[in-house]
């Protein structure tokens, strides 16, 4: 009997400690053990109810206050925009920035805002202590500094308050193992380990917080928009371009040279060996006809005469 009544009562005290001094939670955890734990004395369940409400508010109390020695968590943030000459440029300074400084790129973009113009943006993660410094270096890149922007949340009475209720959820799992392990029927081992799976769950959640809370703080995060430089775009007037003018002349010259050059290819690979294919017996042919001709001509060609002996004096 008595040790059902201790388990009742520990029971209580670890399901009330988790729901910081709730009434209703404590009503209901008081009911359920009621249930449960029927041979526990009624007169001992209040007790039990008097000081879980008592050790959480000591408990809150204790995790409102930040200790001395700990150490100030500030999760900063910092939105830029910048005027630079080359909008490309000036991005992979920023990302090689980042890589440096032991951070990295979250996420990096850059567009075709007009003909000759490029705009783009970036995101970073560096560590805090670099901060500032990182500021002033991508300051340093700019024509301009048209916008900063800065914020800084601290979220170490949050991570203070977080590491006191791990402590206790942690305390109360280990309670609740030590149930579990003495446990007599399956009945008790049943709602111990049930019991056990939820807080050791909220043991879990409240490690990822802090977990996030510690990494947001010691990386700060820098978004950095850059657009170009006007009065280093090409000059344009009257929406007259003349580099524009000057490029399509030199595509038209070499789309020229190469209309030229494929004729020439197409030319010495493919129509001069037909036209000589169809030329030979052509020339074969002319070549016979002229040799008949000079063979008929040399035919018909007369006897030269005899000579008449010429007349004699006598």
């Amino acid at each position: 009997m008595k040790r059902r009544i201790l388990i009742a009562v520990t029971l209580t005290i670890a399901m009330l400690g988790i729901v910081a001094c709730s009434s209703r939670a404590s009503q209901l955890v008081a009911n359920d053990s009621a249930e449960f734990y029927s041979g526990a004395a009624p007169s001992e369940a209040p007790m039990a109810r008097m000081v879980t409400i008592e050790e959480s508010g000591l408990a809150d109390n204790a995790a409102s206050q930040v200790p001395v020695g700990q150490e100030r968590l500030i999760i900063r943030t910092a939105d830029m925009s910048i005027v630079a000459t080359d909008t490309e440029e000036a991005l992979a300074s920023i990302a090689a920035m980042a890589d440096s400084g032991g951070g990295w790129v979250v996420s990096s973009n850059v567009y075709q805002s007009s003909d000759t113009a490029k705009t783009g943006y970036i995101q970073i993660r560096i560590p805090a202590q670099g901060f500032q410094s990182v500021l002033d270096a991508i300051a340093g890149l700019a024509v301009e500094v048209t916008n900063l922007s800065t914020s800084g949340q601290d979220v170490t009475e949050e991570y203070v308050d977080l590491s006191a209720r791990l402590g206790n959820l942690e305390a109360t799992a280990a309670r609740l193992r030590t149930f579990l392990d003495e446990s007599r029927n399956v009945e008790e081992a049943l709602a111990v380990n049930t019991e056990l799976s939820r807080v050791e769950g909220e043991i879990e959640a409240l490690k990822g917080r802090m977990k996030y809370l510690e990494e947001s703080s010691a990386f700060s995060s820098i978004t950095v928009n850059v657009t170009p430089d006007e009065l280093a775009q090409p000059i344009q007037i009257g929406g007259w371009q003349p580099g524009g003018v000057a490029k399509e002349a030199i595509e038209a010259l070499i789309s020229m040279l190469q209309v030229l050059a494929n004729t020439v290819i197409w030319f010495l690979l493919f129509a001069l060996p037909i036209l000589l294919i169809i030329a030979i017996p052509f020339v074969l042919l002319i070549w016979f006809i002229k040799w008949l001709r000079r063979r008929g001509r040399t035919d018909e060609a007369p006897e030269p005469a005899a000579a008449e002996p010429s007349p004699t004096n006598e």
